[in-house]
């Protein structure tokens, strides 16, 4: 009761729930929200601490950035806040106009990691080629997916298409979603090769695919989610495209500090835990099943593979019992 009562006292504030409403929209961090609110740090801190100890958001420390998102898990909390936010008045002209700013700050970072995904789509800049052990990686990917054979497969953040052409022979079908048209013609080019037509590309965005739902049996999301606003909505899209018992494939790096992986390769986050992805995976109604580590170069952050599973319905009926 008393943790209610301090979640609703907390709420009760102009702009405190200016930060809800645009922490619904994904993870953010103080100087974002600073530059969004035009509100002084001070001020921004001081809000989201109190939204802290009230269990409303959390903070996520990576570096010298500090994250800032809505917390999960608890369930009272939970709908107080989805009821918040469903209440919010949509015309309201300072949450608007935080919208707007929203989309602008956005707007700057999608120009450097398109200026990134350029180069790497003309084969310059491309990220650590000389400690990344491509070949261990791919290798433990097909491992874990297991032989299939698949009779359709979705890549999300596909990229240059290399996931697609890994599993060309284990996919009756595939498709891959990006939605960066350099990167994808540079795929087209290479999918079009004996072996590899039935592989194809698309451009969309990773949280609303133009894929139907269930129509998958694996899903990979190869060195993706590390650029995302809000890596959940990616793994719950990839949920709603599994079929009962897909899998999903996550490769990424493990949590890291290498503070130039932001300026020199346009990351948003550093790296996970395994806690991260699990938690996820959960959250989007997919079992955590596995996880492998394949060391880099010494000094430099290693490459994690989670492996989950789309439950099936009357399975999760039992377990909700």
């Amino acid at each position: 009761m008393e943790q209610h009562a301090l979640a609703l006292k907390t709420l009760g504030h102009t702009e405190r729930l200016r930060i809800l409403a645009l922490l619904s929209r994904g993870e953010l961090t103080v100087s974002e929200l600073v530059q969004i609110l035009g509100l002084s740090q001070p001020r921004v801190t001081q809000y989201i601490k109190s939204l802290e100890a009230a269990g409303i958001i959390e903070r996520l420390k990576e570096g010298s950035w500090v994250f800032s998102r809505i917390r999960r898990g608890n369930a009272v909390t939970s709908a107080l806040v989805s009821t918040v936010l469903a209440t919010l008045p949509q015309d309201d002209p300072h949450l608007s106009a935080d919208l707007r700013r929203l989309e602008d700050v956005r707007a700057e970072r999608s120009k450097a990691s398109e200026a990134f995904f350029a180069n790497v789509a003309n084969d310059s800049g491309t990220l650590g080629d000389e400690y990344i052990p491509k070949a261990n990686i791919e290798a433990r990917l097909l491992e874990m997916a297991g032989q299939g054979p698949f009779e359709f497969m979705v890549d999300l953040g596909t990229g240059t298409g290399r996931m697609l052409e890994l599993f060309a022979d284990r996919a009756a079908r595939g498709s891959g979603i990006d939605n960066n048209s350099q990167m994808l013609r540079v795929a087209r080019h290479k999918l079009g090769t004996a072996g590899r037509r039935h592989m194809t590309v698309r451009q969309g965005n990773l949280g609303s695919t133009p894929l139907e739902s269930g129509m998958a049996d694996l899903v990979t999301l190869h060195q993706v989610l590390h650029y995302l606003d809000d890596p959940l909505e990616a793994i719950i899209e990839a949920a709603r495209l599994l079929c009962d018992d897909g899998c999903i494939l996550i490769a990424d790096f493990a949590s890291h500090n290498h503070e130039d992986f932001r300026t020199d390769y346009a990351h948003r986050r550093l790296g996970f835990d395994d806690s991260d992805i699990q938690s996820w995976m959960e959250a989007a109604g997919l079992s955590f099943e596995a996880v492998d580590t394949v060391q880099t170069a010494k000094g430099r952050p290693d490459v994690k593979i989670w492996r989950g599973k789309k439950q099936r319905i009357q399975q999760l009926k039992r377990e909700q019992k």
